[in-house]
């Protein structure tokens, strides 16, 4: 077993020149990187609850994150293409076509859109967006499986999904979006646009000659090989375009059922009247 020493002295090492996963500290499941999770969480929570007490800065540090990650994205894609074994571009794997990826698309819908472009971006944040960044966050078996807590790849996911995290609870927490005021049924299916829109490029390369697994169409990623063991990858592609559009819907269901009755019982009211 390696030590703390280890992963200090190879933070920015690729894993193709790593030590086994089961002798490097800090790999999934692992106290440190438990530890780790913890405190980073305590971190995003109380960090949430600070800004959501002071708006006024909520849009710039919205925005300064969206850069930052931005500007990461594309440093992590150079640094995993150029410090393996095999240096290049691998068009299966280093484009930002992933579920979570997406929040990068919808941060500027989220933060300069209006009306019902607003509503896309934000919703994606709250609904996919939470998801997506919940599972990563707490089980990143992505990155943790081949590296330490401790290394440049872990801190990039960290980063990206603790991110997501932390605006899900300012959103939520400072009221900046809700998961109410539903009036009509098209807006349960706003969260899920931007969803679809970034499909289309995905599952043209996924089914292409590569052998790539954008958004995990073709069941590729642990937890969906799990749930969707011994199916084709065509039935999971479209399982998943079910899920990708009604899951997000469901955050938002109980205020449009609500709203619904509202004007159910207005139209009662006023017909007695």
């Amino acid at each position: 077993m390696k030590d703390f020493s280890y992963v200090i002295e190879n933070f920015f090492t690729h894993k193709d020149f790593l030590a086994p996963p089961s002798q490097i500290p800090g790999t999934i499941g692992t106290p440190m990187s438990l530890i780790f999770e913890a405190v980073l969480l305590a971190i995003i929570i109380f960090g949430a609850i600070y800004v959501s007490k002071h708006p006024k800065i909520i849009k710039p540090l919205f925005i300064g994150q969206w850069i930052s990650l931005v500007i990461w994205e594309v440093i992590i894609i150079y640094w995993d293409s150029v410090a393996g074994k095999t240096i290049g571009w691998n068009l299966a794997v280093n484009l930002s076509l992933y579920p979570c990826s997406i929040f990068m698309y919808a941060m500027p819908f989220a933060i300069w859109g209006k009306g019902v472009w607003k509503k896309i971006g934000c919703g994606y944040v709250v609904t996919l967006g939470f998801l997506g960044a919940a599972i990563n966050f707490l089980y990143p078996v992505a990155k943790l499986t081949n590296y330490s807590c401790i290394s440049f790849a872990a801190f990039h996911t960290f980063y990206f999904h603790g991110t997501m995290l932390f605006t899900w609870l300012v959103m939520l927490i400072s009221g900046y979006h809700r998961y109410t005021n539903v009036q009509h049924w098209w807006e349960l299916f706003l969260p899920c646009v931007l969803s679809l829109i970034v499909s289309i490029p995905s599952n043209i390369i996924n089914y292409s000659a590569i052998n790539a697994d954008y958004m995990y169409f073709r069941g590729q990623f642990p937890i969906v090989a799990k749930i969707f063991a011994g199916a084709n990858e065509v039935t999971i592609t479209l399982v998943l375009y079910v899920l990708y559009i009604f899951i997000p819907a469901l955050f938002y269901l109980p205020s449009y059922i609500s709203q619904k009755r509202k004007k159910h019982q207005q139209g009662k009211v006023l017909a007695a009247v």
